[in-house]
């Protein structure tokens, strides 16, 4: 039986992370279905695409970073601020050393990732996140966010539940296992969580238009990424 959010993970179906997901559909689809995504499944990725693509997420952290920055900077309420805050301590302190650790694994050092530049998919859509979180307010900001988390959380979950992925001697399983697996599940979770809180207070349904433009564009800007810096040396 095919994995479907409205019955495997109700959550990602419901509120306004489900209205947006819904909305976006052929986008939606082309990023978490990617060839890059197919790639991961069935092994069959070039393995320096992957190299590259492990250059400029780590690049997009520190970008990632920044933008919850931002977050604490719009927040009103002293609570968005302190879960803001913890988001950046676990980004700067702990996640960015992970996936060091996780690319010496496949050959890349420190300097390798810091002598990169960014890739132009990594720069128009940090920079878009960046420049809706400063012209919008919080809800802006997270709706932008949104498919990152979200995706990458559906994109684990249908790979670890679909029996064609490959498990044995998939260079990929590991990253797949990963996204898949319950602890991130449980981050995609609270960020739908905090996603529903903000749309009551910031007026979501007045507004649904401008955050539906936004998340289409941050959506487009995700699967751009998948190949960001397909051109570079490593």
């Amino acid at each position: 039986m095919e994995w479907t959010a409205e019955r495997d993970w109700p959550r990602l179906a419901s509120g306004l992370a489900g209205r947006l997901r819904r909305d976006c559909g052929a986008e939606w689809d082309g990023f978490i279905h990617h060839p890059f995504v197919r790639g991961l499944a069935d092994g069959s990725l070039p393995e320096a695409e992957f190299r590259r693509f492990l250059i400029q997420d780590y690049l997009y952290l520190i970008q990632y970073a920044r933008a919850y920055a931002l977050a604490i900077y719009k927040a009103d309420r002293l609570e968005d601020m302190r879960s803001a805050s913890a988001i950046v301590s676990g980004l700067l302190d702990t996640e960015l050393a992970l996936h060091v650790s996780y690319c010496t694994g496949w050959g890349l050092c420190i300097e390798d990732l810091q002598s990169q530049p960014e890739s132009l998919e990594l720069l128009a859509y940090t920079r878009f996140i960046l420049d809706r979180g400063q012209a919008g307010d919080l809800l802006d900001l997270m709706v932008t966010l949104a498919p990152c988390l979200i995706g990458y959380g559906e994109i684990g979950v249908r790979l670890v539940a679909d029996p064609h992925t490959r498990r044995d001697g998939n260079p990929y399983w590991p990253w797949i296992a990963l996204y898949g697996g319950e602890k991130f599940i449980g981050l995609v979770d609270a960020g739908i969580d905090t996603l529903e809180a903000l749309s009551l207070r910031y007026g979501a349904d007045a507004r649904y238009p401008m955050l539906l433009s936004e998340f289409r564009t941050a959506v487009k800007l995700e699967a751009a990424f998948w190949h960001a810096g397909r051109s570079g040396a490593l």
